[in-house]
């Protein structure tokens, strides 16, 4: 809700609201952007041509999509934009998933072997989404990573809700079969 009060003052005229939501967003917009790109610096680049097109753009702005769902939506078209015009799209997933940062990993009070066999885990999964279509790998990073809902992946990646919830099941019973496929080979093919 403090969104919207945010974007209502700035659509209002009031820049210091923006710039609590660029505050807000930076981090997350980077890391967006990165997921395609896999340059930090151009990563940064678009997610600052996002926000300066939401500023220069606010009467744009549509209330029913939340504000992170809208600045994800131009940042996933400025990054595809950034592809066709320099090289071939390099997905990356480079972040651990959010049940491994639980506050017992932030407050290293694991041991050390756990730690390794986290990593490995971590690796292993890491592992196995690259191995997945790009879509899969965008709705799996939107609702996993992001935490958006299916309404508001459905917004970022142009698709309706069904195709969301189709790509949704498809992406999760592949990722089963890539990592059943990895396990089978790890432990000699028992």
């Amino acid at each position: 809700m403090e969104d919207l009060k945010l974007i209502d003052s700035f659509i209002n005229g009031d820049k210091n609201s923006f710039e609590e939501l660029m505050i807000k967003y930076q981090e997350s917009a980077i890391a967006f952007a990165k997921r395609y790109v896999t340059d930090e610096y151009i990563a940064e680049d678009i997610a600052q041509e996002a926000f300066a097109y939401i500023y220069v753009h606010r009467a744009k702005y549509k209330r029913k999509y939340s504000f992170k769902t809208y600045l994800f939506t131009i940042i996933k078209n400025k990054s595809i934009d950034y592809i066709r015009k320099n090289k071939p799209i390099n997905f990356v997933d480079n972040i651990e998933p959010a049940y491994y940062l639980s506050s017992s990993t932030k407050e290293n009070h694991l041991s050390a072997e756990n730690e390794v066999i986290k990593r490995e885990e971590i690796e292993t999964i890491q592992g196995c989404l690259d191995n997945l279509k790009e879509d899969y790998r965008t709705v799996i990073y939107l609702y996993e990573y992001e935490e958006l809902s299916y309404k508001e992946i459905a917004k970022v990646m142009n698709k309706n809700m069904a195709q969301i919830k189709i790509l949704m099941y498809r992406a999760r019973k592949k990722l089963g079969e890539i990592y059943f496929d990895r396990e089978v080979m790890d432990n000699g093919g028992r």
